[in-house]
């Protein structure tokens, strides 16, 4: 065991030796905050004096939800001196985490902060709670105290605290029951303390950025109680995002960061996006320079990227020389460009359970692509090893906890019959001692950020849906990705029909009801049943191929030579005509009779917009997106639109012309000019649309100036919400307003007459999504008669808020009428309503209009022709207008 032990006592005496040194930095855009260490230990030493008059025992837990900064470090070390056991809860944690952590722990008082006041008064209603605010916002609670206001008398001593004493009670991430938790001593923790802060690398004189949520081990251990003890400077940035970060090594002068490898990658690839946006000759000579450094490094062990990039440290902070990662491992392929940049990496492995660290890479002692060797005392070795060295790591040392509470069986499965700690880690070791992480064991997968995910429990909630037959949880390049088997009939009852984007829907909601290290980053839809064990378990080592296979369209089927009666169907009008077409689409695809559209061959919700149009206006055939849900093969779908041209045929119609067919007289009803009941109509709703609009959100307009004086032109707008329209009329003119006409979904707006008169009145004329040509004839009706339009191109709502594709028919709407665009973007309005809400809450949104797009120009540019992805050009295009928009974010959350 090491020979000093850092006891709450001992560390609290170390923070107050510092005297007007900072020991903590709070970071507020460019300006910041220090506590001195002096300041740190009387507010320490004052808390653990209150908690002991207020009846704290020593061993009792005590919870602390608050998020990071000074006011959590205070109350966690406040907690640790009056000898009570800390138990931190994850500051995104929702209602159900909370109320399990409180009452498996047993904690009887739990110090928080204005954030989560509410909801643990809510949750101290139903057990007895003693609630105490760190923030002074417990003052104006009535059940609750704020902890300067607690008296100190009545308990004249404090504990003495033993090294085998209980530091922290740790949660494990649990999503559908209880997660594992756990005990570490302050001697566990010691070990790595002593072992990280032995090694020289850190001095009294550096500035530690800790992005971070502390309630995690690493960032405890190695971000706060190391430095605690080095002496050096806690840095905490205003958010856990990259332009926060950024700002908070400027302004704080940091010279290290402690992270976790997706924000070392994330920083690589702002760079690189940048270097790329000074054009082809800059990101030409970047590369040169860069791999010139990383020659140098690993070559002549010379390090020249800081000089040779000096103006980007410049920009990024001119103090910053040491990024710590660990959580996760830092591919080689990240770490050397970063070296070469000029900056030293050090990477580590260990898990909460090991106190955070257990190997290292460290100076003198470095190879890249392992994660170092054994710290301090602790051992590695691997169980039951292949043929090339590789098994389970496992490990015992003195950092190591001493078992799950109230859980034999993991415990049993935990430890080796010896007494060796089982990682679940899948490595080798070389003969030089280092350890090499190759992969995860059984099903636990390990993320960025040392998340720890069991893909089983994340499957049964992301399974809970009629359209999702199996799913399987996996991780792909440090993100949880599914692979799907859908259940093809219950997706027939969606509204577009298509089985992806039912299947996106589910899974994004649910994903926005789990912590964001549980949201899924990606799906692939496969038909072939997932493979299983005898006893019905996945192989999940077969996953990773079928999930790539299926991302590439691979079905694993081959085309068949059609059969007489197969053959004969499609040789004749309009299955030959279908066959051809999607031969020449799909030339890579096997097309058979049997292959689903969508599974298959990959026909999603923009791709069959185009087809719809081409079956259309080449051979009349108008095919809902309705009608391809129904059919599960090709065959179906040529059996359907035989049926369908067997009734256009009995019925004298003759092929439609796509957009530029005329409309029929009820269509132009809904064009027509309003007469003077709907023009007094129109001011009402326009005052009471304004004026509720500015109630609930306080709209905010920008960039109007940008919208054309005259008719005709687009404004085009991302899809997060149902307000988006109301918001969207609130923020023009009346004036401009009776001169604009929208495209309304003709299945939730025109059924009944109150809701027609409604729509006409608005200038809303109806639209289906499963007859795209009809649609854009109505739209283009409208250009055509010098009118404006408003068109949300993505078509539906986004299920996350984010911007999603834009579909093609704004691209074939514009090759015909190639008239101005008003790109705009509409925040604010998914946190007011996303789309599982029924009713809104306040929240502000803003509406930003951005320079008109010279629609002609753009097709130039382009170089738009004939070419079957023209129009999906057009639409990407005037994405990345409306993205261009998009105000930066306020914060981040944690991985």
């Amino acid at each position: 065991m090491t020979a000093t032990v850092w006891t709450p006592a001992r560390l609290l005496d170390r923070i107050a030796a510092r005297g007007d040194k900072p020991a903590l930095i709070m970071v507020s855009g460019d300006e910041t905050k220090s506590v001195s260490g002096a300041a740190l230990a009387e507010q320490v030493s004052r808390l653990a004096r209150a908690l002991a008059a207020d009846g704290v025992a020593p061993g009792e837990p005590v919870c602390l939800f608050a998020p990071n900064g000074p006011e959590w470090v205070a109350a966690r070390l406040g907690i640790a001196l009056a000898g009570a056991v800390g138990t931190a809860i994850d500051h995104l944690a929702d209602a159900d985490e909370a109320a399990m952590i409180l009452k498996d722990s047993g904690c009887r008082r739990v110090l928080t902060s204005r954030e989560h006041l509410d909801l643990i008064l809510e949750l101290g209603e139903e057990r007895d709670l003693s609630v105490i605010t760190i923030d002074g916002s417990g003052r104006d609670a009535g059940a609750a105290r704020d902890w300067a206001d607690l008296p100190t008398e009545g308990r004249a001593d404090l504990p003495e605290i033993a090294p085998d004493a209980d530091a922290a009670l740790v949660y494990t991430s649990g999503t559908t029951g209880a997660p594992k938790s756990f005990f570490l001593t302050w001697a566990n923790i010691s070990v790595n303390v002593e072992a990280i802060a032995g090694l020289g690398v850190v001095n009294a004189e550096d500035r530690l950025l800790l992005p971070l949520p502390l309630h995690h081990v690493y960032p405890f251990v190695v971000g706060l109680l190391t430095p605690m003890v080095i002496g050096a400077s806690v840095v905490f940035p205003e958010a856990p995002a990259g332009p926060q970060i950024i700002r908070a090594l400027k302004a704080s002068r940091a010279s290290v960061i402690i992270g976790v490898p997706r924000l070392y990658e994330a920083m690589l690839t702002a760079i690189r996006q940048r270097v790329a946006g000074r054009g082809r000759v800059a990101e030409t000579l970047f590369r040169l320079m860069l791999n010139l450094s990383i020659w140098s490094a690993r070559r002549l062990e010379r390090r020249i990227g800081r000089r040779l990039f000096a103006s980007l440290h410049r920009q990024f902070g001119p103090d910053l020389r040491l990024m710590v990662s660990a959580g996760a491992k830092l591919a080689p392929e990240s770490i050397w460009p970063l070296i070469g940049l000029g900056w030293q990496v050090l990477t580590g492995y260990g898990l909460a359970e090991t106190s955070s660290a257990f190997t290292g890479n460290v100076p003198g002692r470095l190879r890249i692509g392992s994660e170092g060797r054994p710290l301090n005392d602790g051992e590695v070795r691997i169980g039951d090893p292949d043929e090339n060295g590789v098994g389970e790591i496992q490990l015992r040392g003195p950092n190591v906890f001493r078992g799950y509470r109230n859980n034999e069986e993991a415990n049993r499965t935990a430890f080796s019959g010896d007494g060796w700690f089982r990682s679940g880690d899948l490595g080798c070791v070389d003969p030089d001692g280092f350890v090499f992480v190759t992969g995860r064991i059984k099903e636990l997968i390990v993320l960025g950020g040392g998340k720890n995910v069991f893909p089983e429990e994340l499957e049964a909630v992301y399974g809970q849906s009629p359209a999702i037959r199996e799913i399987a949880v996996l991780e792909r390049s440090g993100a949880l990705v599914a692979l799907v088997v859908p259940e093809v009939e219950a997706a027939k009852d969606a509204p577009s029909g298509l089985i992806e984007d039912v299947i996106r829907v589910h899974l994004t909601s649910t994903g926005r009801n789990l912590p964001s290290h549980q949201r899924l980053s990606g799906f692939a839809l496969t038909r072939q049943p997932l493979p299983r064990t005898r006893l019905g378990k996945y192989q999940r080592f077969q996953l990773p191929a079928l999930y790539e296979a299926a991302k590439r369209g691979e079905t694993g089927q081959v085309a068949e030579e059609p059969s007489g009666d197969d053959r004969a169907l499609i040789e004749a009008s309009p299955g030959r005509d279908i066959w051809a077409m999607l031969k020449r689409r799909y030339p890579d695809k096997p097309l058979r009779l049997d292959a689903h559209p969508q599974l298959d061959l990959g026909i999603d919700s923009l791709e069959w917009l185009n087809i719809g149009m081409e079956l259309e206006e080449t051979l009349g055939l108008r095919l809902a997106e309705q009608d391809i849900a129904e059919a599960e093969t090709v065959r179906e779908l040529i059996r359907l639109a035989e049926r369908g041209a067997q009734r256009r045929s009995e019925a004298g119609e003759r092929p439609g012309a796509g957009i530029d067919a005329p409309l029929s007289e009820a269509d132009r009803r809904w064009l027509a000019p309003p007469g003077p009941a709907l023009k007094v109509l129109q001011l009402v709703l326009y005052g009471l649309n304004v004026g509720l609009m500015w109630a609930l959100f306080r709209v905010r307009t920008e960039g109007k100036e940008h919208l054309p004086a005259s008719d005709p032109y687009v404004i085009i707008a991302n899809h997060a919400s149902d307000v988006d329209p109301p918001v969207m009329a609130g923020a023009l003119s009346f004036s401009r307003l009776r001169r604009l006409r929208w495209a309304g979904d003709n299945r939730r707006l025109f059924r009944g007459p109150i809701r027609r008169a409604f729509s006409r009145a608005a200038g809303i004329f109806p639209v289906d999504a499963r007859a795209p040509s009809q649609s854009l004839a109505m739209a283009a009706a409208v250009l055509a008669e010098g009118q404006s339009l408003v068109w949300f191109p993505e078509m539906w709502r986004s299920p996350t808020g984010e911007l999603q594709r834009f579909l093609p028919g704004i691209g074939v709407l514009l090759q015909h009428h190639p008239v101005p665009v008003v790109p705009a973007f509409i925040d604010g309005t998914f946190e007011a309503m996303p789309r599982d809400r029924r009713l809104p809450r306040p929240h502000p949104v803003r509406v930003i209009f951005g320079e008109p797009v010279d629609t002609e120009a753009l097709l130039r540019a382009l170089d738009v022709g004939d070419d079957d992805r023209a129009a999906e050009r057009i639409a990407d295009a005037l994405r990345d207008r409306v993205a261009a928009l998009q105000p930066a974010p306020a914060g981040g959350t944690d991985s």
